[in-house]
């Protein structure tokens, strides 16, 4: 006992990621699923048509599984491109497209809304912003849409975390200002290990797009999680109650070391915030054996840090928070 107790003390708290802490309850699958990959894929693209109010929604094997698939869709059809990322954003999207060889600038996001956008053939927004969770409207994002697409260029949203706001997803508007939507499993349902997402867009991108990744690249197993997702309507309003109280007791635990007049941002699986601290913080955590995630931005260095899953995490975390030095 003593030493199953040590080895759980010693274990690193990796609060540096952005999963919901309550995971979907999912039923035990039917042997049978291995076997029809092709009804679960046709009742698939029935339910995903529903869910998203969207006509073309392809399956992908995980948020950067779509991202490596767009950048090399554009690759093909345009050649090298000139992508604005709206800064702060996940870091995936810039790996991505250099990979695929395209120019990549970093761009204020705030400048973007306003016009001011370099001259390019991408803008790459998060909606809601990770980590700032700034929302932008759909209002707003018509707009930027309607602009590029008008030049030639594209608009493409990452959602990856807009279930927790009860926000509207444009995925929904897609046919009247065109754009590019993803969609993520993992963070909401709290399924860490779901390497399930979705793109919505145009019928021919996701076409095109298919061709990309391949008719095989989701697995049966996945197609039927995507089902049970779709489904859980009610355990999805509860899993938003949940989150906006976890949410909640994070903002107030760092704020005992913060103080009241500093902004936190409350992100659904994590919260952030601008200090001058930051970095050293970070740094004191990990040594203490607790992860967390610093962003630059030119606001200063933002840390944003997960929710606990448990109580015994949460006293880890509030004696970290406690002991930090400045």
């Amino acid at each position: 006992m003593f030493i199953e107790t040590r080895v759980k003390q010693q274990a690193k708290l990796d609060l540096s990621g952005s999963v919901a802490p309550f995971e979907l309850p999912l039923p035990d699958m039917p042997a049978h699923i291995w076997r029809s990959p092709d009804l679960l894929r046709s009742r698939f693209h029935l339910e995903a048509t529903r869910y998203f109010e969207c006509e073309a929604v392809l399956a992908v094997t995980g948020i950067e599984s779509g991202i490596s698939a767009l950048a090399r869709l554009f690759q093909t059809w345009y050649g090298s491109m000139r992508v604005v990322l709206a800064e702060p954003s996940f870091d995936q999207w810039d790996k991505r497209f250099r990979r695929a060889n395209h120019v990549v600038l970093d761009w204020p996001v705030d400048m973007i809304l306003e016009g001011e956008i370099p001259e390019c053939d991408v803008v790459v927004l998060g909606r809601p912003v990770n980590p700032t969770c700034q929302m932008i409207s759909i209002q707003q994002v018509k707009l930027l849409a309607r602009r590029l697409r008008e030049q030639g260029g594209w608009l493409i949203l990452d959602e990856a975390y807009l279930d927790w706001t009860s926000e509207e997803s444009y995925a929904s508007f897609i046919e009247a200002e065109p754009a590019i939507v993803l969609r993520s499993v993992a963070p909401f349902s709290g399924l860490a290990g779901a390497n399930l997402a979705f793109v919505c867009g145009p019928k021919a991108v996701c076409t095109a797009l298919l061709n990309e990744v391949g008719t095989q690249a989701v697995s049966s197993p996945q197609w039927w999680l995507a089902l049970q997702y779709f489904e859980a309507e009610e355990w999805r309003a509860a899993q938003i109650d949940r989150l906006a109280q976890v949410s909640l007791r994070l903002e107030t635990l760092w704020r005992s070391k913060l103080g009241a007049e500093l902004v936190v941002h409350r992100g659904g699986y994590f919260a952030s915030f601008v200090h001058e601290q930051n970095e050293a913080w970070a740094n004191q955590l990990e040594a203490k054996g607790v992860l967390v995630r610093v962003y630059q931005s030119d606001h200063g260095s933002i840390l944003r840090c997960g929710i606990p899953k448990n109580e015994f995490d949460w006293m880890r975390l509030s004696q970290a928070i406690h002991e930090l030095t400045i």
